[in-house]
């Protein structure tokens, strides 16, 4: 009657060991799905920082420029009508004022998207992390009710063996 028993504890084991086989896949798609968030998540943060690049480009790189080659071209006009040689100098000094300022705020729109990448860096690796935790001990349990199962099988093929009629 004891490999009744063990035959039962075996099917039991089998149902435990697809339920861990279950959740070892959807920790592997887990993982693929973080990956492309991750993915997505650095896309629209360099998407964004591309944008506002641009933007402050247009507004005051660009613009400034425009004034500086405006002004030139003006005081060069100017001064050929005059006999007089050109001075750029507060035209040039404007354009590197603008430079510099243009320079400030992009390094400061890149060190905002680089902290925002960075935290979604670490908070997929923290996440992760955590299913890489949690698949060491769904692949444990495996290990642990396979090794069972066979200890089982062996149990109820001694048990049966040991309770076959013998006739002599």
């Amino acid at each position: 009657m004891g490999w009744v028993t063990l035959t039962l504890r075996k099917k039991e084991l089998k149902v435990e060991h697809s339920y861990y086989q279950l959740r070892a896949l959807q920790i592997s798609r887990e993982k693929r799905a973080l990956a492309r968030q991750k993915q997505l998540s650095s896309t629209e943060i360099n998407n964004q920082q591309s944008q506002e690049l641009a933007s402050i480009k247009e507004s005051i790189y660009n613009a400034a420029y425009d004034d500086y080659y405006n002004t030139t071209e003006a005081n060069k006009q100017a001064a050929e009508a005059n006999g007089e040689t050109v001075d750029n100098s507060e035209a040039q000094t404007e354009l590197n004022r603008a430079i510099m300022e243009y320079q400030t705020q992009a390094d400061a729109i890149k060190s905002m998207y680089e902290s925002e990448l960075a935290m979604v860096e670490e908070e997929a690796n923290d996440q992760e992390t955590q299913l890489d935790v949690e698949q060491v001990d769904v692949e444990t349990q495996m290990e642990a009710i396979s090794e069972e199962m066979s200890a089982v099988s062996d149990a109820i093929s001694t048990e049966i063996q040991n309770s076959t009629i013998k006739l002599s």
